[in-house]
């Protein structure tokens, strides 16, 4: 039985007010129309929802078994409205955010206090994973978007660009005096070269950076973490290929310097992905716009 959801909404009027004309002035159209409508439905059902008399109408008993069900429905779909205004105006709505430990600490984390203070209403979920399973879910559908550095190929996606990037190797200044080398060709083949597992989008960054300039490696210590690369590389256990932004205070305090190298590392982008294919919800872009006033 296929009905007309305004036919629905016309029996829960004349339901409500017991009375055509009044139920007709509060859906602003005509009583004729609202007769036609109770008419048509009851044409439809195939049974006689208001019985008329000289005050009004009221209903049948079949009516009235009907109305409760209405009465649910017109509640949901109020509830829904609600729901949907409260969206508009940010007041609530829930984020699945995916993101690598390494942006998590570096670049989430320092925006989101101020987020959660501006729109405390909105839950976020923060999935950490590489940028792979986050492109993975992305895809899947199952997280609203990703904050990753920009793949090589984003045509399958939409690509929000949020910020520059840039890698650069850097070792404790002990290291680099007791390598005695003269340039960063002699401290690449004396020192140790520690770079991120090959299964890390920033991995395979560098290592493009190596194959284009021709130029050959080995590392030594192959690790999953940031983090790790550097507090290695502070505490001289070697040459870290690590994110310039991130090491800002350690660079400004010469707990690390930074090993000139050129052609340098191009800079590359982090910025938000999400599924073409579906339409970012408004918390979402609420969440998005912040993100980049906040990174500008």
């Amino acid at each position: 039985m296929n009905v007309d959801l305004e036919l629905y909404k016309v029996f829960y009027a004349v339901a409500k007010c017991k009375n055509i004309s009044m139920a007709a002035e509060s859906l602003y159209v005509s009583q004729p129309a609202v007769s036609k409508s109770i008419k048509k439905l009851e044409d439809i059902i195939g049974l006689e929802l208001f019985s008329r008399n000289s005050r009004g109408v009221s209903l049948t008993s079949e009516g009235k078994v009907f109305f409760d069900y209405v009465e649910k429905a017109m509640k949901e779909l109020r509830m829904g409205e609600e729901v949907l205004e409260k969206l508009k105006k940010v007041e609530k709505g829930e984020i699945s955010i995916g993101v690598s430990t390494t942006l998590c600490k570096y670049f989430l984390i320092p925006v989101l206090k101020s987020f959660i203070n501006s729109y405390p209403k909105i839950q976020l979920k923060i999935i950490n994973n590489t940028t792979f399973d986050t492109l993975r879910l992305v895809e899947e559908g199952k997280i609203d978007f990703g904050i990753i550095s920009k793949p090589f190929d984003v045509r399958s996606y939409d690509f929000i660009d949020i910020r520059e990037i840039e890698d650069i190797f850097v070792a404790s200044r002990e290291y680099l005096f007791s390598l005695g080398a003269k340039d960063s060709n002699e401290i690449f083949r004396r020192g140790t070269l520690m770079l991120l597992e090959r299964n890390n989008i920033t991995r395979k960054y560098v290592d493009k950076y190596f194959e284009e300039n021709n130029i050959e490696v080995k590392p030594d210590i192959e690790i999953n973490n940031m983090d790790f690369l550097i507090e290695f590389a502070k505490i001289g256990l070697g040459v870290a290929t690590v994110i310039k932004d991130f090491i800002k205070e350690e660079l400004e305090n010469g707990e690390l310097v930074q090993i000139p190298v050129y052609p340098g590392i191009p800079k590359r982008i982090i910025g938000i992905v999400s599924n073409k294919n579906i339409p970012i919800s408004v918390a979402s872009d609420t969440f998005i716009s912040f993100l980049r006033n906040k990174i500008s």
